[in-house]
């Protein structure tokens, strides 16, 4: 039985001063532009709800903010945004009203499995759920596949958390009940609206982020740590989804904060990694995917030595 780390809790950094009770402060002051995001975002879905601004205008880049806020949500369950305790778990509410699900639902499926079994058996998004010839057919068919691997295989957590980790438990639950009651309420208000303007970004946001894993893992070599992902270095991709391009580097280091990844990716990845693996930009990262040139056989053997482990 795979074996579960469940020793995750809620910790702050020691507070040296009362005021900083009242105004925590950021950890990274490059998270003021996620939260600039989540903020716009929950402007826009209240305005699209509330019939405020036009379907045609605001339904697309609600969509895509979705997909922007799931990327805010996996940065902030692997390094917490806010110094403070309280701050954290409010962020963790509001990060599943905006993207559908809630922020301690991916322990599981994301920290455990995927970085700690990345495209095994273990792994719920591992790139061999979809075996298609064509890549148009398992970029359509993987994220049902993943849906419904995550459907049947996911542990209980609440049961394993309520033995392991009631702190968590009660965490967890919270956020379920806050996020399926305000989407219950909405849903009696106004049902068409809260599909189209809520549940449907929601969605798009989602399919983006678990497909984007096929996208960077299929056909690479689960064991080698430098040749497992595909990486986009394009700075304006990565501005607007929170470096997550440089997947190679949050593998490596996970608790590395997202706005730190681009050093470590150009001081120890670049000249280690096959070329064929990082793409200039998202166009070129498509179009190598779908012709098949991202996808070196064999890999090249992993570097004798890793780097040092960066201070977090």
């Amino acid at each position: 039985m795979l074996a579960q780390d469940l020793s995750f809790r809620e910790k702050s950094v020691p507070i040296k001063r009362r005021r900083d009770f009242f105004y925590p402060g950021l950890r990274h002051s490059s998270d003021a532009w996620a939260l600039a995001v989540l903020t716009f975002q929950t402007g826009l879905m209240a305005g699209l709800f509330l019939d405020r601004i036009p379907l045609w205008l605001g339904l697309y880049p609600a969509g895509w903010l979705a997909v922007m806020s799931a990327n805010v949500k996996h940065n902030h369950m692997h390094r917490r945004t806010f110094r403070a305790r309280w701050p954290n778990l409010a962020l963790d509410h509001w990060l599943g009203w905006l993207t559908g699900t809630t922020a301690t639902s991916i322990l599981t499926e994301h920290n455990l499995r995927h970085h700690g079994h990345s495209n095994t058996e273990h792994d719920f998004v591992r790139a061999d759920l979809v075996g298609f010839r064509s890549q148009l057919l398992n970029v359509l068919c993987f994220f049902p596949s993943a849906a419904w691997e995550l459907y049947i295989r996911k542990p209980l957590d609440f049961r394993l958390w309520w033995r392991t980790n009631r702190p968590l438990f009660w965490r967890a639950l919270a956020e379920q009940a806050s996020l399926w009651g305000i989407f219950t309420t909405l849903l009696f208000i106004d049902w068409r609206v809260a599909l189209l303007c809520v549940a449907l970004p929601w969605l798009h946001g989602q399919w983006w982020l678990v497909t984007f894993n096929l996208l960077q893992h299929q056909a690479l070599a689960p064991d080698d740590p430098w040749h497992n992902s595909r990486n986009i270095t394009g700075r304006w991709f990565n501005f607007f989804f929170f470096n997550v391009g440089f997947h190679t580097a949050h593998h490596l280091r996970p608790t590395l904060h997202w706005s730190e990844l681009p050093a470590y990716h150009a001081r120890e990845i670049a000249p280690r990694i096959d070329p064929r693996l990082v793409s200039p930009h998202l166009w070129a990262f498509y179009r190598d995917w779908f012709t098949q040139r991202s996808h070196p056989s064999p890999c090249p053997a992993a570097p004798a030595v890793a780097p040092a482990r960066p201070s977090a």
